[in-house]
């Protein structure tokens, strides 16, 4: 019972008694404090000048500033991006055009015909056609929005500016230096893995080559690329992923390099694309249509083959196949054929210097396709140093040689079975 006695030695009857006398110490100032009117004003009178102060304060006390730290949500960043474009006095810029990308690149080039033709043309070339020449290849601007993947609607505008414009340009065009290379509505239709249907005008499916030659291993375009296969189409083409590594396409449209139908007839497109490897792709393609102008009845067929390998990193091959017939061509029941075969080397020496080789054979037995009315076998091999000493700029320096199983080439005044040429290019990418 001592225990409860004492608290830390203290009997518990004095601790009471101290207990009693501090209530009433504090009950008799609180008393006089009330009492005291003037001190109660006063003090009321200090607490609300207190309370002022603060309210001032806390005014004028700076806002946290948002740093890389605070989270900063899309609607942010749009508040504020659209209350400084009314400020500068522009309009909003619509959800619509957003996310279109803006592309292209200025091709310019020199040839030197070591055989001085008489001419000034180089026989037998696809775009690189001016002998000892500076030319302006090509200037391009284009335009896209892809569609969403989910399902939804894009486009593409390609407009071509240059030699490269005229050499390209599609029958119904009537300007020459300046060519809609391609223009059409992307429509993705969620189907399965996603249908994509293109309609207007697009590059062809055939080929090792495209029409931009920044996008090639060589300066100069192949035989095949030039005479075997066409440029562009104008209709419809849809592509549908089969499977992960496997890719389909078929289309309808008005023929070869026509923007307008040179007669009531349609041709059909179709390609399968195969990547089983990284380093391996395939792809097989294939037309057949009329295409003579006011014949629907006589119909071109053609078939394209190119495989890609790249047996490491450094080093890549190509092989590209071409084969086409056409009725009636030569004379009422007397088809006329023609074929080639191109081989392709590169190797990446650094990010910034690679070496290509092409060597081809191309065979116009009827004289259709390269120099009207010669029956002609041809070869050509291409080397060409590519440099390219900043990210937007590419260097090339090449050598071709041609060789022809017919006078089709020209030294001077004299007909000739070769052809040399020197040539060097610059493009500029944006």
């Amino acid at each position: 019972m001592e225990k409860f006695t004492q608290i830390s030695g203290v009997p518990i009857g004095r601790i009471a008694v101290i207990m009693i006398l501090g209530l009433c110490f504090l009950r008799f100032n609180v008393s006089c404090v009330l009492a005291d009117d003037g001190n109660e004003a006063k003090l009321l009178q200090r607490i609300d000048e207190l309370e002022k102060r603060i309210q001032v304060l806390e005014a004028q006390k700076p806002q946290p500033q948002k740093t890389m730290a605070t989270a900063v949500t899309k609607n942010d960043v749009e508040t504020i991006v659209d209350e400084k474009v009314k400020q500068a006095g522009f309009l909003k810029i619509p959800d619509e055009l957003k996310d279109i990308t803006l592309s292209g690149f200025a091709d310019t080039s020199y040839v030197y015909n070591t055989g001085h033709p008489n001419s000034g043309k180089n026989t037998a070339r696809v775009f690189d056609t001016e002998a000892n020449s500076f030319a302006l290849q090509a200037a391009k601007i284009a335009l896209e929005k892809l569609p969403a993947s989910t399902g939804g609607v894009g486009f593409r505008t390609d407009v071509l500016l240059g030699s490269d414009a005229s050499i390209i340009k599609p029958y119904g065009w009537n300007t020459s230096d300046v060519n809609l290379e391609q223009a059409y509505i992307d429509i993705m239709a969620p189907l399965g893995k996603g249908l994509d249907i293109k309609v207007g005008k697009f590059v062809t499916l055939h080929g090792a080559e495209v029409i931009e030659a920044k996008d090639n291993w060589n300066f100069s375009r192949s035989l095949l690329f030039g005479y075997a296969i066409p440029f562009t189409h104008t209709g419809l083409r849809a592509s549908y992923p089969i499977r992960d590594t496997l890719t389909g396409y078929i289309g309808i449209n008005n023929g070869w390099d026509n923007i307008k139908d040179n007669n009531t007839g349609k041709s059909v497109e179709s390609s399968l694309a195969w990547s089983p490897k990284g380093w391996l792709s395939f792809n097989l393609a294939g037309m057949y249509g009329s295409e003579e102008t006011g014949n629907n009845h006589s119909n071109r067929s053609l078939v394209d083959f190119v495989a890609t390998y790249q047996p490491f990193k450094q080093l890549t091959l190509k092989v590209n196949t071409d084969y086409a017939q056409e009725q009636d061509l030569v004379a009422p029941g007397k088809a006329a054929t023609w074929s080639g075969v191109a081989g392709y080397a590169r190797y990446d020496f650094t990010d910034k210097i690679s070496f290509s080789d092409r060597l081809e054979y191309f065979s116009d037995p009827k004289g259709v396709r390269i120099t009207s009315g010669t029956s002609a076998d041809y070869w050509e091999d291409t080397v060409t140093w590519e440099l390219r000493p900043f990210k937007n700029l590419i260097t090339r320096l090449e050598y071709r040689y041609d060789h022809a199983s017919d006078y089709v080439y020209t030294i001077g005044t004299k007909a000739a079975k070769n052809q040399g040429t020197i040539g060097t290019e610059v493009i500029y990418l944006f």
